[in-house]
């Protein structure tokens, strides 16, 4: 196969050019041949790159005073991944999903290996929604689970945790975000 620059925008010799295609051929190789990740790592939360340790947190404070260390999952790819092939969720853990805008968001379990409490929140962080230990799915079709009305915020909790606390609809958490910079 021939590449071509064409517009002028390169103008070193053909002998540079063919040099620095084989060079990006060889940088191309070597990052196709690194191994994967392996679904089954992803939830072991050691080492750089897991969804763990790469998170940003959140303070997460429910109305019985009660904190959680909430990741949070902010971009397309963190609200496809959330809890996803994890093997255990802490006692003080949870995932915090923010969106741009409130919609009804519906979450469901598929490759969720621990059951979660799922608590929808509007723009004033007010409860409007709670799914209550909602189980993991393994297989097509997976129960889809969601509020009745549009929610800016959805909060993952390890299964139990919002009737421990008891927390009902209407109940307003406080969340507290990492400064930018």
């Amino acid at each position: 196969m021939r590449i071509s620059v064409e517009r002028g925008a390169d103008r070193r010799p053909a002998r540079g050019r063919r040099a620095g295609a084989f060079l990006l051929a060889g940088i191309l190789a070597a990052a196709c041949a690194a191994p994967a990740p392996k679904a089954e790592d992803a939830g072991k939360g050691s080492g750089a790159g897991s969804p763990a340790r790469d998170a940003r947190r959140a303070e997460v404070r429910f109305p019985d005073g009660r904190t959680f260390e909430a990741e949070i999952a902010d971009t397309p790819a963190r609200w496809e991944q959330g809890y996803m092939f994890r093997r255990e969720v802490g006692d003080r853990d949870a995932m915090i999903f923010i969106f741009p805008e409130p919609e009804l968001h519906s979450f469901w379990m598929k490759n969720t290996l621990v059951p979660l409490d799922m608590i929808w929140l509007d723009d004033e962080v007010t409860v409007i929604h709670i799914q209550p230990k909602a189980r993991p799915c393994k297989s097509d079709p997976c129960p889809g689970y969601g509020p009745p009305r549009k929610s800016r915020y959805v909060l993952e909790v390890k299964s139990g945790v919002a009737a421990q606390e008891g927390l009902k609809i209407g109940d307003r958490l406080q969340i507290s975000f990492p400064q930018a910079g």
